[in-house]
Parts: C-alpha cells; structure tokens; sequence
C-alpha cells in the first residue's frame, strides 16, 4: 500500500527541515530558507543544486545578507520564489542584483498537512506582499504539486515601488546538466521563438549553445560562461542530468501579460548550476488581490538523449 510520510530531520545543520516522501521520492523542504533544498529519488541524488558554503545559514527577517560585508543575493540554491522581475530590484533594495530581503531571505513559516506543507513568507515592508505555496506529493509516482500564491498585504514602502508590476517567479537552482529544454511557441512574440537578452554588464554567451528541432529549444550547458535564454514557452520547462530528466509543468495565460518582455519561462546557467525559472503573469495589485500559479514537478530515471527526447515530444 502506498503511503506519504512526512518528518521533521536535520538536513546540513537546518534542524527543522521537512522531508515528505513516497516509496519513489522524497523532497526536504526548509521553513529557514523558505526554499526545497532536495529533490529525488529515493536512495537516489538531489537534482537541486545546494551551496556546501552556506549549508545551515539562518536568515533574519527581512535583513540583507552580507558577505566581507557587503550585500549580496545568498546563493544557498534549492527552489525559491520571488515576487516581481530582475527590471526592478533596483527600485526595491538599490541594486539590480538584490531582491526583497522579506521573501528572498528570511525563515518562512510552515502548517502542516496530510500530503504535505503550507510555507508562508514574512509580509515584506518594501512591497506589501507575502507568499504561500502549499507543497504536497502524490501517493504514487513522482508527482510534486506546487500551489503558489502571491497576495497583497499592506501598501508598499513607497508609491515608486506600489506601481512596480508583482509577478510569482519561482527559480528552480539544479545540479549542471547535460543540458535544459523548453517548447518554442508556435505563434511565439520572438523571433525564432526565443530570446537571449543582453546584459548591461556582463556577455551572454547563450548563442554558442542553443539549438532548436522539433519545437524544442535545447540549450548545452556552459562549462565556464554565464548564459540566459528565455521564451513565452507554453506548458514546461526541463532539465537533463546524468540519468535524470526533471520536469516542471505550469499553465500558460494566453491573455496574460508576462515580464521581461513577455518571457514566461527562462533558463540561466554557468560553471556551478542551472536555473530553471518559471514567471507567472505580472500586474498590480490592490490590498486584498492575489496572483495564483501553480507548477508540478516530476522526475524520471532515464538511459540517453533518444528517451530524454521521446519524453519530451509526448507532453
């Protein structure tokens, strides 16, 4: 009979992690980083990648991070949300490379239930904005759903930041892959359906590794160089480790209205890790107004290149 077992471990110095599991996978939740820091097969490897450098970091609500005292974005890794696109941070904290302290990295509260845990961020003081995602598995199979939430609390900081447009931009940090997929809109809004932006200060070195066939762009990952492509994909996004093929469903809004130009999905990557980013639809909100967005994870255990591609055509 299959069952869902839920626990409460020490993980990497976090004492109070969350392991859910099935009798195939298990994730580890951690309420202080308010991030899933693993994702499996049981007996298997995590596909998330985790920084060993900053393994059992506590964060203070809503403080900035500092490294040789200086302010930085910690790249604990697992999966995270935040709450509008990168255009904006510099409104938010000052710098393009720092998002809001509240959501990206403070301790998240956790309920639990039968299938799984509610996370519940701090309500930032810089946009009025708190998060919550349930996260639950299924009985059987690999399955992980994430429902996500993105409600508005109080005003913002100021009315610079109330007009900032709130999106549900959840960044799935893996192990480097062989490489990562996403499907090429047939009525895409980008030439040859995709887009590889270009950086005010660093070169994206996408072009080098992208190549498309059969509707799906794949995109090899970088030994060395930063790269970033993105796209109004519809539908999933995934990436392909060693045996393992991971997978993220969400839905796609034909009407909506999505950042970064009308990106709804995007992949970053260097020498250390692969980001797999999905972005709800952007707007403002009133107090009282969400943005819902769901993602569902799986995983599967798979031999070559031939069976990562037939998994992919069929969805």
């Amino acid at each position: 009979m299959s069952a869902i077992y839920i626990n409460t471990v020490s993980y990497k110095g976090w004492k109070k992690t969350i392991e859910i599991s099935n009798s195939e996978i298990k994730i580890l939740v951690v309420p202080a980083t308010g991030r899933i820091m693993y994702y499996g097969f049981v007996g298997g490897e995590n596909v998330l990648y985790e920084n060993s450098a900053l393994k059992g970091v506590l964060f203070n609500t809503g403080e900035y991070y500092k490294e040789n005292d200086e302010i930085q974005a910690p790249n604990v890794g697992g999966n995270r949300v935040l709450p509008c696109s990168e255009d904006y941070f510099h409104v938010l904290t000052g710098s393009r490379h720092i998002p809001d302290p509240f959501i990206n990295a403070s301790s998240y509260d956790v309920t639990f239930l039968k299938n799984g845990i509610v996370l519940e961020s701090p309500i930032s003081k810089i946009l009025g904005v708190q998060i919550q995602r349930t996260i639950t598995i299924s009985e059987k199979g690999t399955g992980v759903d994430i429902q996500q939430e993105l409600i508005k609390k109080m005003p913002a900081q100021n009315a610079e930041i109330e007009k900032i447009p709130l999106t549900i931009w959840s960044l799935s940090k893996i192990k480097t892959p062989n490489c990562s997929y996403f499907p090429i809109h047939h009525e895409s809004i980008f030439k040859d359906g995709f887009l590889i932006p270009v950086w005010p200060d660093a070169k994206n070195n996408a072009a080098i590794n992208v190549t498309t066939n059969s509707a799906i762009l794949k995109i090899k990952s970088s030994e060395t160089l930063p790269q970033k492509v993105g796209s109004d994909a519809k539908n999933w996004i995934a990436g392909f480790l060693e045996k393992n093929l991971f997978i993220e469903k969400f839905t796609f809004d034909e009407k909506g209205v999505y950042p970064d130009n009308g990106t709804s999905v995007t992949i970053f990557g260097n020498n250390l890790f692969t980001e797999l980013e999905c972005l709800s639809p952007q707007k403002t909100l009133q107090i009282g107004e969400r943005i819902s967005y769901d993602l569902h994870w799986s995983l599967y255990n798979v031999n070559d290149q031939n069976e990562v591609n037939s998994i992919l055509k069929s969805l």
